[in-house]
């Protein structure tokens, strides 16, 4: 951004340079007159100059021709005086011929210095060669005023005296446009900056006038318009047809809002008065897009949580052979593409939430929140703070800040209810209030908060039956029951259990850096012929015990290999045709406790002991301790034996403690 000045002729542009090198001023300085003076604004103006200096009527086509500031060089009174001193001296008539600003002046002088002068109002150029004749009908015998008013006089035989711009005028003139063009450099980098912030809103913002018509506006608004409609044309009608946007400056209303469908989309939009001494004098207008709004909700929902588990379950990772498992699948992709409520029914240990996590998935929720909770392990008190959340104080213990519930966070979500059957009479009539409403209370407020949850219930018991005894409400059943699902139990598809088995063999050879043991036929007929209470989670707990247990399972059929590895012999089970290891009773314990050496194979070194029963933890920690015993407390020895780090053995060993 710079300055020029145009000076209508070569003295007054030498003493303008004079006096910008004098206070220092950057301003260049050119000299042309009325329309050369035009032309070469407007190319300055093409070169970057956006503020310009010049006088008379120079300055005054510039201003009509040209959209940027231009400062005159006025002359002062004592400038006038000056230049008609000579005139005076001579008795002349005199004329002076000028716009308003010298006729003011030079009736000032006039008045104080008690002389005679007649003044003609300068217009366009054109007019001059009128105002000449009229001055010279009035027997003016000298004119005084610009150069072309100057010229022109001469050519209709009167003497034309210039009015020269005095040093003093000079130096006001260019302090006055310096100080000017910097406030306005100021103003348009802030209004700049101001617009940069503007744009940069994910919604739009305008400024109207109070009888809609539109002053300026942001990157959303211009957005809107048709191609090469500009803003300061449009109005509020045109942009809001269906807006009352007239309740606010007629006093009915102070505010305005309202969801107005636009295209696609519906925005929300907000409308106030801007205020000054008491009038309205503009209105302010923004909005936003619902979609925009629901998109940060959910990001404020989700930062409020960041520690909650995400849904990594797929339908593909739901590993199956059987036709039973299928159908289960291909139905819960059907209802994935539904919002309705889903009811998943299995014995515990099916995979329940496997296939919630798998139905959110596929589902247009996927990219909100997975919540899941565990009706059946929380007391009523805390599972209803968790559902619904809390304002602080609300009881003892209560976070000053309150908590969302899970119903909140699960906003454009899916909740999982686990074990539903399980919730009391109370609890079970808030869930309906919030499954019907779709709004909650948090725990010791009166404020409800919308939300949009997809529930997936689960439960290990006909709810059926729990209707009919009373323990579980009807209507809410019927709620939660639009879509249901019932996984079944591993035994009625024996298809997955020697696949699940083999796969959770892997995992756990893997894990503890061993290679997989084979499984022999008597195994196998041993895992279909159980009847697996525990399902999936049963049958992963066996795998586990069976990979610590039975690493060498495989080279148990030779008697060279038993002889070898006593230690493992020693924890199989003899039978006809092979060994195997024991399989767990019905309540999940193993009952069978293995023979003492000397009476399975009498031939085999090593010391003969017992394969305890208990849990999964119970048996590893006493296997360790017993090898460690055997290897005299040397831990390196045992470590070897187990096939595990010595790192890794002192660590289960002071856990055991």
């Amino acid at each position: 951004m710079s300055i020029a000045l145009i000076a209508p002729y070569e003295s007054l542009a030498y003493l303008c340079r004079s006096i910008c090198q004098e206070m220092g001023f950057n301003v260049p300085v050119h000299t042309a007159s009325m329309e050369d003076g035009l032309r070469l604004a407007k190319s300055l103006m093409a070169e970057g100059v956006d503020f310009l200096i010049s006088r008379g009527m120079t300055a005054e086509l510039i201003r009509a021709e040209c959209p940027i500031p231009v400062a005159e060089l006025e002359v002062s009174s004592f400038d006038i005086y000056l230049c008609l001193e000579p005139l005076l001296k001579r008795n002349m008539r005199i004329g002076v011929v000028g716009h308003s600003d010298i006729l003011r002046k030079a009736k000032g002088a006039s008045a104080a210095l008690g002389f005679s002068i007649d003044f003609y109002a300068a217009g366009q150029p054109e007019t001059m060669g009128k105002i000449m004749e009229q001055a010279r009908r009035q027997n003016i015998e000298a004119i005084a005023g610009d150069a072309v008013a100057a010229e022109t006089a001469r050519r209709y035989g009167m003497e034309g005296v210039l009015v020269e711009n005095g040093a003093d005028s000079v130096t006001n003139t260019l302090q006055y446009a310096v100080a000017t063009h910097v406030y306005l450099t100021r103003q348009a980098t802030m209004s700049s900056r101001l617009q940069v912030v503007l744009d940069r809103m994910d919604g739009g913002a305008l400024l109207a006038s109070p009888t809609g018509e539109l002053r300026h506006c942001n990157a959303a608004v211009r957005a809107m318009l048709e191609e090469n409609q500009n803003c300061a044309e449009t109005t509020l009608d045109e942009l809001f047809p269906e807006l009352d946007w007239r309740a606010v400056p007629e006093g009915r209303a102070e505010t305005v809002r309202a969801l107005i469908p636009v295209k696609d989309s519906k925005l929300s939009v907000n409308v106030t008065a801007h205020v000054h001494e008491g009038q309205t004098d503009a209105l302010i207008c923004t909005f936003h897009d619902i979609q925009q709004i629901e998109q940060l909700e959910h990001s404020f929902r989700k930062s409020a949580a960041p520690d909650l588990p995400t849904a990594r379950h797929t339908f593909e990772t739901i590993v199956h052979n059987s036709p039973a498992m299928q159908h289960c699948i291909t139905r819960a992709k059907q209802f994935s593409s539904t919002h309705s409520s889903i009811l998943l029914v299995g014995e515990t240990g099916t995979g329940k939430e496997l296939f919630a996590q798998s139905i959110h998935n596929h589902s247009p929720r996927a990219q909100g929140n997975f919540v899941a909770i565990n009706c059946g392990a929380l007391p009523e008190d805390l599972l209803e703070s968790e559902l619904f959340g809390y304002v602080g104080g609300a009881f003892t213990g209560a976070l000053k800040s309150g908590k969302a519930g899970m119903f909140e966070l699960a906003h454009n979500g899916t909740l999982f209810l686990d074990e539903i059957n399980a919730t009391s009479p109370k609890l079970q009539t808030r869930l309906l209030r919030t499954l019907q409403e779709r709004e909650v209370m948090r725990v010791g407020s009166t404020a409800v908060i919308p939300v949009n949850v997809r529930v997936i219930a689960a439960t290990n018991a006909p709810l059926e039956a729990e209707v009919n005894a009373g323990r579980f409400r009807a209507d809410l059943f019927y709620r939660l029951n639009v879509l249901d699902i019932r996984i079944p139990p591993l035994r009625e598809r024996p298809e997955d259990i020697l696949l699940l088995f083999g796969i959770f063999l892997e995992r756990f050879s893997a894990e503890l850096n061993r290679s997989t043991p084979a499984v022999t036929d008597v195994v196998r007929r041993q895992l279909l012929a159980h009847p697996w209470p525990g399902n999936v989670r049963e049958l992963q707990n066996y795998a586990e015990k069976f990979s610590i247990l039975y690493p060498e399972e495989a080279a148990l059929s030779s008697p060279e290999a038993r002889q070898a590895q006593p230690e493992v012999f020693h924890n199989a089970k003899a039978s006809a045709d092979g060994w195997h290891a024991p399989l767990p009773a019905a309540g999940g314990r193993a009952p069978y406790v293995a023979q003492p050496a000397r009476e399975v194979a009498p031939d085999a070194p090593g010391k003969a002991w017992l394969l305890l029963e208990g849990t999964l933890d119970h048996i590893t920690r006493a296997v360790i301790q017993q090898i460690v015993q055997e290897e005299g407390g040397n831990l390196s020895k045992a470590a070897r034996r187990l096939d595990i780090s010595r790192n890794t053995l002192r660590r289960k060993l002071e856990e055991g403690r």
